[in-house]
């Protein structure tokens, strides 16, 4: 079945940026969108969270939540700010420099073994931590990490060190992270010591994340990873925390969206939200204001469910979609 717009619509109109959906129409939830169109519709006014929430029929703390996806993407900025540059939040923190794949010819590995004795002894140290003998190939390579990606033997071996350890001797994988490595510019044994001590740390973090779930754990990606780290790290929220944003975002969404995380962790930070139990609370009260009962303003909560509640392990199972 193919669907079209009804022309007797068109007399009033509102411009849509091609953004919206061509980046986000996959990423942004329902709430998302629907406070996006209203702020569009209504664009050029100044609007606060409250008219938003009396125009969209939402929460307003709902449309707080749902206004951080767009604030991080860029899209909207709050008034007085200085517009951000748009798609400010996909970029990288840092940008490495990009080194060359060159690979030394035959004839240039055999000179330089010639008259280079570090090279052949570094030749023979990759062969015992790997295990077995190295080819012209890989000693060409070796070079290139040497010459064109700036990392002394040293740092080589402690590198080739680490991909042992993960089995992963493939000389393909061992080239790709040297040059990583060499991006990043890990080019003393000080630096590849602290760079490995924070993988571990990153690793342990993940792990630690995923074990609270009973079934089908969000897969890794590096942006994800990023969220995760960012969250735990520099905002100092804690998994428990992590963990009921996760919650909140199935049981509003249904489907795996750390954008939507997080708006809701960053609001939850603004709000000086640091434990689920709070959280809770602050959404129970909000419901209550907004339904103008009055006599709810005195509501008792059973910490010990809220805590029992907060603390379970995540089983995420999809909703039955209606045929």
């Amino acid at each position: 079945m193919s669907y079209k717009m009804n022309s007797a619509v068109w007399n009033g109109v509102f411009v849509v940026p091609n953004c919206v959906v061509d980046e986000h129409i996959k990423k942004a939830g329902g709430q998302q969108v629907k406070v996006l169109l209203f702020l569009l519709r209504h664009n050029g006014d100044l609007l606060d969270a409250k008219a938003i929430a009396k125009g969209t029929g939402m929460d307003v703390g709902d449309v707080k939540d749902a206004m951080q996806y767009w604030k991080e993407v860029g899209l909207v900025y709050e008034d007085g700010e200085t517009p951000p540059e748009v798609a400010a939040a996909e970029k990288s923190i840092s940008i490495l420099k990009a080194l060359p794949d060159v690979v030394p010819s035959y004839e240039q590995v055999a000179a330089r073994t010639l008259e280079d004795a570090n090279l052949r002894a570094l030749f023979n140290e990759v062969q015992l931590k790997l295990g077995r003998t190295i080819g012209s190939g890989e000693q060409a390579q070796l070079l290139m990490m040497l010459d064109y990606y700036g990392l002394p033997v040293e740092v080589i071996l402690t590198l080739i060190e680490f991909c042992v350890s993960r089995e992963k001797t493939n000389f393909s994988y061992i080239v790709k992270v040297a040059k990583d490595w060499g991006e990043r510019e890990i080019n003393t044994l000080e630096r590849a010591d602290a760079y490995l001590r924070e993988l571990k740390s990153d690793e342990r973090l993940w792990k630690k994340f995923v074990s609270n779930f009973t079934v089908n754990a969000p897969n890794y990606t590096e942006k994800r990873f990023t969220f995760l780290k960012h969250w735990h790290v520099d905002n100092k929220q804690s998994i428990e925390l992590i963990l009921y944003a996760y919650e909140i975002m199935i049981e509003r969404i249904d489907k795996v969206s750390f954008n939507y995380m997080n708006s809701i962790l960053e609001s939850w930070k603004q709000d000086g939200i640091k434990k689920p139990q709070d959280a809770m609370i602050a959404a129970t009260k909000r419901r209550d204001n907004l339904s103008g009962s009055a006599s709810k303003t005195n509501t008792s909560y059973d910490s010990e469910k809220v805590k029992e509640r907060a603390q379970a392990p995540i089983e995420y199972k999809r909703k039955k979609r209606e045929e």
